[in-house]
C-alpha cells in the first residue's frame, strides 16, 4: 500500500514524510522501502528526533524539503560520476572549497538537505541512533565532550541531555557553520553551556585541552588528510578516552574528497594511529544488504566507538 495511505508512522515521521511528498511525489516508492519493517521502539526513537527536525525547520518547511530533493539529486549526479570513474570528483580541499563552501547557496540548501537525511536515509538514522542509545549511555559521569564539525546540531543536542556528560566543546573550521550549529542548539533547548571553538583539526591541538570523549561523525571523509586529523585526536583524548567515528565507504557526494573502499582499510588505519575498536557497525544505504552493497560498491556507514591505546 502506498506510503500516503497508510497511518502506520508516528505522528512527527507523518507528518515529515507527507511534506516530502507534497514537494517531491517521486520520492515515495524510496520512502516506503525506507520505513518498512522497522522495528516499533526504533521507529519512535526516531519520531523523537523528527520532532526536533520540525522545529528546526518551522516556517521553512517546503524550503527545507526541497533543499533535500535537490540534494539527493545532486548526489545521484556524484553516483553516476563514481560508477564511471570509480573515484570521488574531487580530491582536494581546494577544489571543493571553490565549488562547495564558498558558494552560499549551495551550502544553505545542502546544510538543510542533510538534516532531513538523518530522517530520511536509514543509515544516517540508524547511525544517529547508535550514538544516542548506547555510546553516549556508555561514557562515564563528568565526561568532558569534544564535537568535530557539530553541522545540523542533532548529536549535539542529544549530548547537551545526557547526564553524563561535564562540558560541551565543539570544533569547526568555518565559523558561519559554528554560527548555524549554536542557533540550532538554542531553538533545540539545550541544556548545556557548550564552548563553540574554530579550530582547524588538521593543525595542532593544545596540549592544554583533554576530553574524554571525542565525536567526529561524516567529517573525515572531507579531508585531504585524515590520518593527521585522527593523530589529533588522539592527542586530545584523556588515556582510555573514547571516540565516536561514522565514516561513509564508496559514498560519493559533492565535498567527498577521501575514498574509502572497504571498512577494512579505515580499521587498518585507526589500528596504527593508537586507536582500539570497542565497537563497529556496518551500515547500508536503504534497501540494501550489507553483502550486497560491499559487492556492488554501494554506500555503507561505518560506525565505530573505539577507546585510545
Amino acid at each position: 500500500m502506498p506510503l500516503r495511505e497508510t497511518s502506520t508512522l508516528p505522528s512527527n515521521l507523518n507528518k515529515l514524510v507527507n511534506i516530502q511528498l507534497e514537494v517531491w511525489p517521486e520520492h515515495e516508492k524510496y520512502l516506503s522501502k525506507r520505513f518498512a519493517n522497522n522495528d516499533e521502539e526504533f521507529l519512535k526513537r526516531v519520531d523523537d528526533i523528527a520532532a526536533l527536525v520540525l522545529k528546526l525547520i518551522e516556517g521553512k518547511a517546503i524550503e527545507f524539503h526541497a533543499s533535500y530533493r535537490w540534494m539527493c539529486e545532486n548526489f545521484i549526479e556524484e553516483d553516476l560520476h563514481f560508477r564511471r570513474t570509480k573515484s570521488y570528483r574531487y580530491s582536494s580541499f581546494e577544489e571543493v572549497n571553490n565549488f562547495v563552501y564558498n558558494d552560499f547557496d549551495y551550502m544553505s540548501k545542502y546544510v538543510q538537505g542533510i538534516l532531513l537525511s538523518q530522517i530520511f536515509w536509514h543509515n544516517h538514522a540508524i547511525a544517529l541512533d547508535y550514538f544516542r542509545t548506547s555510546f553516549l549511555e556508555n561514557l562515564p559521569f563528568n565526561t568532558r565532550y569534544l564535537e568535530i564539525g557539530p553541522g545540523h546540531g542533532l548529536f549535539l543536542y542529544f549530548a547537551s541531555q545526557c547526564k553524563r556528560i561535564a562540558s560541551l566543546t565543539a570544533w569547526d573550521v568555518s565559523a558561519a557553520s559554528l554560527d548555524a550549529t549554536q542557533k540550532a542548539l538554542h531553538c533545540l533547548g539545550g541544556e548545556h553551556e557548550v564552548n563553540y571553538v574554530r579550530q582547524d583539526i588538521l593543525q595542532s591541538v593544545s596540549e592544554k585541552e583533554n576530553f574524554d570523549a571525542v565525536v567526529i561523525s561524516e567529517v573525515l571523509e572531507h579531508l585531504e588528510k585524515p590520518d593527521v586529523a585522527l593523530r589529533q585526536l588522539h592527542n586530545a583524548l584523556t588515556p582510555s578516552g573514547k571516540i565516536y567515528i561514522n565514516i561513509p565507504i564508496n559514498s560519493p557526494a559533492p565535498d567527498h574528497i577521501f575514498l574509502w573502499r572497504h571498512p577494512e582499510e579505515f580499521e587498518t588505519l585507526l589500528e596504527k594511529t593508537g586507536f582500539i575498536i570497542d565497537e563497529k557497525h556496518y551500515i547500508p544505504a536503504t534497501g540494501y544488504t550489507l553483502d550486497r552493497a560491499l559487492k556492488l560498491d554501494l554506500s555503507v556507514s561505518c560506525v565505530y566507538s573505539c577507546v585510545k591505546r
